[in-house]
């Protein structure tokens, strides 16, 4: 596929407007931590991660700016709360609890590997070949978050009854990942977003599980029904409100300047 026939660009902004967003709110989550994680190295290895999904997600606003013409500030900071795509789950505040932090990317980089597998897989060479070079610094977000949870689950003081207590709020949050964004069948079925097999979610709940046996915890997954609606369809929470308020704050004193 040389050209993306146009029937398909909505659907594709739909769906790397989702990846994208996920990214900048996580990004942004996760920053927050900086001068604040448990040990220095830590605090510079969380940082660093941080900084990768924003520039992840800068990557994915520019890459649909190439679809729409848009301006990628305007998508970062000039939309209206509904009008954003992410998952419910990284928008979530995690209180400065250290344990709902590796829980929320721990849930949130085991999905993005296979969002960005499927993506690097496409059909359209534009798009898989970003995929692939995101790929590399996913795995480290991932293999980072992995360790951690083993970590927690293993240690000897109160941090196995955190950790096992951050999953269980998270968990039914983390199923809203797989919401489908509009016009998704049409992308699958064009192979601009290759279809998974066995499914995505399973290949997800798979993994997952096998990290938090290994960390001696446990986890209540279930998969969202058919008709759900949520974050990928624009609904937000009160919370995202405030959190946009306070990152679009000086974009909003003057959104055309060039910094």
């Amino acid at each position: 596929m040389t050209e993306l026939p146009a029937e398909l660009r909505p659907p594709l902004v739909e769906l790397l407007l989702s990846a994208a967003d996920d990214k900048f709110i996580l990004g942004h989550r996760n920053a927050d931590w900086t001068g604040l994680a448990p040990i220095l190295e830590e605090d510079i290895a969380f940082s660093s991660l941080a900084q990768d999904d924003l520039a992840h997600a800068a990557a994915l606003y520019d890459f649909i700016c190439g679809l729409t013409g848009d301006n990628a500030n305007r998508l970062a900071y000039g939309r209206r709360p509904a009008e954003y795509r992410c998952a419910a789950l990284v928008e979530l505040a995690d209180e400065f609890d250290w344990a709902v932090a590796i829980a929320r990317q721990f849930l949130c980089d085991h999905f993005e590997m296979l969002r960005l597998g499927r993506l690097a897989r496409s059909a359209y060479p534009p798009l898989a070949e970003l995929a692939r070079r995101m790929l590399a610094e996913e795995r480290l977000s991932l293999g980072h978050a992995d360790q951690w949870v083993i970590r927690l689950g293993r240690a000897a003081d109160d941090a196995p009854a955190r950790m096992q207590a951050a999953l269980d709020r998270l968990a039914p949050l983390a199923v809203e990942l797989f919401e489908p964004t509009a016009g998704m069948d049409a992308l699958e079925s064009a192979g601009v977003y290759p279809h998974d097999a066995p499914s995505m979610y399973d290949l997800w709940e798979a993994s997952v599980r096998n990290i938090v046996q290994e960390a001696g915890l446990r986890i209540d997954l279930r998969p969202p029904p058919p008709d759900f609606r949520g974050g990928r369809s624009g609904k937000r929470s009160p919370l995202f409100a405030d959190l946009l308020a306070e990152l679009t704050e000086v974009y909003r004193v003057e959104p055309e300047a060039a910094w």
